[in-house]
């Protein structure tokens, strides 16, 4: 049986016409996260938003959930050794494959094409974005990391992931994900010449603000 998550829709569709998969923060849940997609609709866009719970809820609190743990024998997956970081390579790419099944199934159902999705991912959703078009054997029609980070240590680009375009903006005034996460993703962007935008919103901390929003909105325009 395959694997597939499952969370919360909104469209003010019959027929959808595009389908825009969004994968909520560490400790955030679909059905908080999916609000989000109010502020983003417009009616040009014909889309179809289904935010995808993640598949662990982190210990003591339930209504959280994870894509990876953050702290693996008590260390942070930014300074994990080898033998941490394997263990949440594994993990992120189970949960990749579960939300390119989910996805597979959702575009199924609405008879559209790989080229007819958007991923918008928030910080480690964003992350979990970014692994997805690794794999993909198939362009996207855009996908969006905010207040996020590239955390693969290795790249092997493929064709349809250079042509996807993608959607990079941070706030300057980030704590949790501090602006270096920003600058570093910008350099493997830039290194293996995806086809990206980027963003950086001077007083924003890790947030998803109308600024951005209006940006990310400008984005899927492009695109659609």
């Amino acid at each position: 049986m395959v694997d597939i998550l499952k969370g919360p829709s909104i469209t003010k569709h019959q027929n959808p016409k595009k389908l825009m998969i969004m994968l909520h923060g560490y400790g955030d849940n679909a059905t908080n996260f999916i609000q989000i997609a109010n502020l983003i609709d417009q009616d040009e866009f014909g889309m179809k938003y289904v935010a995808l719970n993640a598949p662990d809820t982190i210990q003591d609190y339930p209504m959280g959930h994870e894509w990876f743990q953050l702290y693996l024998n008590g260390t942070h997956i930014s300074n994990a050794g080898v033998k941490e970081y394997d263990v949440a390579k594994k993990k992120i790419f189970e949960n990749v494959e579960k939300i390119y099944n989910s996805i597979s199934l959702l575009l199924e159902n609405l008879n559209l094409k790989m080229t007819d999705c958007f991923v918008m991912g928030f910080s480690q959703g964003g992350m979990m974005a970014f692994e997805l078009g690794q794999i993909l054997q198939n362009q996207l029609a855009g996908l969006a990391l905010i207040s996020s980070r590239i955390i693969s240590k290795e790249h092997k680009p493929n064709n349809a992931f250079l042509k996807t375009p993608i959607f990079i903006s941070h706030g300057a005034q980030d704590a949790v994900l501090p602006i270096s996460n920003y600058n570093e993703s910008l350099e493997v962007l830039k290194k293996y010449n995806y086809n990206y935008e980027n963003y950086l919103i001077k007083t924003d901390e890790h947030t998803m603000s109308q600024e951005t929003i209006t940006f990310f909105q400008n984005f899927i325009k492009k695109n659609i």
